[in-house]
Protein backbone atom coordinates (compact mmCIF):
# COMPACT_ATOMS: atom_id res chain seq x y z
CA UNK A 1 0.00 0.00 0.00
CA UNK A 2 1.04 3.04 -0.55
CA UNK A 3 -0.03 5.87 1.91
CA UNK A 4 -1.23 9.56 0.35
CA UNK A 5 -1.95 12.48 2.75
CA UNK A 6 -3.18 16.03 1.88
CA UNK A 7 -2.25 18.90 3.53
CA UNK A 8 -3.74 22.50 3.43
CA UNK A 9 -6.41 23.70 0.83
CA UNK A 10 -5.94 19.75 -0.69
CA UNK A 11 -6.88 18.93 2.63
CA UNK A 12 -10.23 21.07 2.62
CA UNK A 13 -11.03 20.60 -1.06
CA UNK A 14 -10.97 16.95 -0.81
CA UNK A 15 -12.23 16.44 2.68
CA UNK A 16 -9.91 14.05 4.41
CA UNK A 17 -6.54 13.71 5.26
CA UNK A 18 -4.90 10.94 3.45
CA UNK A 19 -5.90 7.27 1.34
CA UNK A 20 -4.28 4.50 0.62
CA UNK A 21 -3.89 2.87 -2.61
CA UNK A 22 -2.66 -0.27 -3.62
CA UNK A 23 1.16 0.16 -4.58
CA UNK A 24 2.01 -1.12 -8.32
CA UNK A 25 5.31 -1.93 -9.36
CA UNK A 26 7.02 0.72 -11.60
CA UNK A 27 4.78 3.93 -11.05
CA UNK A 28 5.82 7.16 -10.62
CA UNK A 29 4.69 10.10 -8.46
CA UNK A 30 2.80 11.32 -11.63
CA UNK A 31 1.18 8.56 -12.39
CA UNK A 32 0.19 8.44 -8.70
CA UNK A 33 -0.93 11.81 -9.19
CA UNK A 34 -3.23 10.71 -12.01
CA UNK A 35 -4.62 7.81 -10.65
CA UNK A 36 -5.97 9.76 -7.35
CA UNK A 37 -7.26 11.69 -9.91
CA UNK A 38 -9.38 9.33 -11.57
CA UNK A 39 -10.43 7.99 -8.25
CA UNK A 40 -11.24 10.94 -6.66
CA UNK A 41 -14.57 12.37 -7.09
CA UNK A 42 -13.06 16.07 -6.81
CA UNK A 43 -10.68 17.84 -9.18
CA UNK A 44 -7.85 18.73 -7.30
CA UNK A 45 -4.48 18.39 -9.93
CA UNK A 46 -5.07 22.03 -10.80
CA UNK A 47 -4.01 22.90 -7.40
CA UNK A 48 -0.61 21.20 -7.92
CA UNK A 49 0.55 21.09 -11.52
CA UNK A 50 -0.20 23.29 -14.66
CA UNK A 51 -1.61 22.48 -17.80
CA UNK A 52 1.47 20.94 -18.97
CA UNK A 53 1.97 18.29 -15.95
CA UNK A 54 4.60 20.57 -14.57
CA UNK A 55 4.10 21.46 -10.46
CA UNK A 56 3.21 25.13 -9.60
CA UNK A 57 6.15 26.74 -7.96
CA UNK A 58 5.72 26.09 -4.21
CA UNK A 59 4.07 23.07 -4.31
CA UNK A 60 6.01 20.49 -2.41
CA UNK A 61 4.95 16.82 -3.03
CA UNK A 62 6.96 14.31 -0.28
CA UNK A 63 8.20 10.99 -1.03
CA UNK A 64 9.05 9.37 2.30
CA UNK A 65 9.64 12.85 3.74
CA UNK A 66 11.81 13.75 1.03
CA UNK A 67 11.54 16.43 -1.11
CA UNK A 68 10.60 14.70 -4.97
CA UNK A 69 12.65 18.00 -6.41
CA UNK A 70 15.97 16.71 -4.68
CA UNK A 71 14.87 13.26 -6.44
CA UNK A 72 13.82 12.64 -10.06
CA UNK A 73 10.86 15.09 -9.49
CA UNK A 74 7.54 13.99 -10.64
CA UNK A 75 9.37 10.57 -12.33
CA UNK A 76 10.36 9.74 -8.85
CA UNK A 77 9.20 5.51 -8.65
CA UNK A 78 7.17 4.72 -5.61
CA UNK A 79 7.65 1.42 -3.26
CA UNK A 80 4.77 -0.62 -1.61
CA UNK A 81 4.49 1.31 2.23
CA UNK A 82 6.11 4.95 0.92
CA UNK A 83 4.41 7.55 2.45
CA UNK A 84 3.51 10.66 -0.27
CA UNK A 85 2.41 13.73 0.98
CA UNK A 86 1.14 16.81 -0.92
CA UNK A 87 0.84 20.37 0.00
CA UNK A 88 -0.22 23.39 -2.60
CA UNK A 89 1.51 26.09 -2.68
CA UNK A 90 0.00 28.51 -0.04
CA UNK A 91 0.10 32.53 -0.18
CA UNK A 92 1.33 34.25 3.13
CA UNK A 93 1.79 37.69 4.37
Amino acid sequence: MIKVQFFSLLRMLLKQERIELSAIEGETVAQLLARLQKQLPTPFLHKLLDDDGRMHAGTIILVNRHNIHHLQGLQTPLNDNDVVAMFPPGAGG
